[in-house]
């Protein structure tokens, strides 16, 4: 092998281990970026599991809440049912009246 060809043989060797290098580096770019997606679509689903049992839980205390609610109205019905019907028909004359309003 001559000096000439040395030469050339150690600047290829150069060349390529250069486009090695350069391919390693776009190579950890990608990967870097895949992950990064990867972690904010786990985060994002984290979030949307938190967010539902939140929902949840305000449903239920809701239901709670008007279970109650249902409950002490009916004793106050079966208490004094005289006053409750009267509000009852105070509010079906209402609902009446502004029907027949909005049809005239």
């Amino acid at each position: 092998m001559s000096a000439k060809d040395t030469a050339e043989t150690t600047t290829g060797s150069t060349e390529l281990r250069a486009e090695i290098a350069s391919a390693r580096a776009d190579l950890a770019e990608t990967v870097d970026a895949l992950v990064a997606k990867t972690e904010v679509r786990r985060r994002a689903g984290e979030k949307a599991d938190e967010v539902r049992a939140k929902v949840t839980d305000a449903a239920h205390e809701v239901a709670d809440q008007a279970g109650i609610v249902a409950h002490d109205v009916t004793e106050a019905v079966r208490r004094r049912p005289v006053p409750a019907a009267a509000a009852v028909a105070v509010l079906v004359a209402l609902l009446v009246w502004l029907i027949s309003r909005k049809g005239s």
